[in-house]
């Protein structure tokens, strides 16, 4: 049956983290709105993938929940009431090359930002690279922490407000 695409089957162009791309079909699959698990035809195996690196759905895009945003509404509501209570905001960096980790981390630093290797109570913002942790950005999204990417935070340093 490999070849055929069921009814309920999830077909999609996916990009990995190093940049390769493959066309994928998810059987028995479910939607958390920020990752994909299934049963993947290609690779013969149970599979996780990211809502945010699929580049275009070829089949079952309407099954699909919405895509969980990095910034939603109440997430905003939280940093705004964060930065008003005048405590550093803290920040964790996950994903990125050491060396540009580094040079983020010391950006975050200069404006004040108190950084964090873990998921904490107080994290205001994940910056997220292209190798991220599912699970971290899960657990962060989970507690309402917004989720950047490095556009997103150096718009942040620069402007001073959360990007659209």
């Amino acid at each position: 049956m490999q070849g055929e695409t069921g009814v309920d089957d999830l077909q999609f162009d996916y990009q990995d983290a190093k940049g390769n791309v493959s066309t994928r079909t998810l059987r028995s699959w479910n939607d958390d709105g920020w990752l994909l698990k299934g049963y993947c035809t290609s690779d013969q195996a149970p599979r996780t993938f990211r809502r945010d690196r699929i580049i275009v759905v070829n089949q079952g895009g309407d099954l699909l929940k919405p895509i969980q945003m990095p910034c939603h509404i109440a997430e905003r509501r939280a940093i705004s009431s964060r930065k008003q209570q005048s405590v550093a905001l803290e920040i964790l960096f996950t994903g990125f090359p050491k060396s540009r980790r580094a040079e983020l981390e010391a950006a975050a630093d200069d404006v004040g930002m108190q950084l964090r290797k873990t998921v904490t109570q107080a994290l205001a913002f994940v910056c997220a690279g292209p190798n991220a942790g599912p699970t971290k950005l899960r657990k962060a999204q989970g507690q309402g922490v917004a989720v950047l990417d490095e556009s997103d935070f150096l718009w942040l340093l620069e402007t001073g407000e959360m990007p659209e």
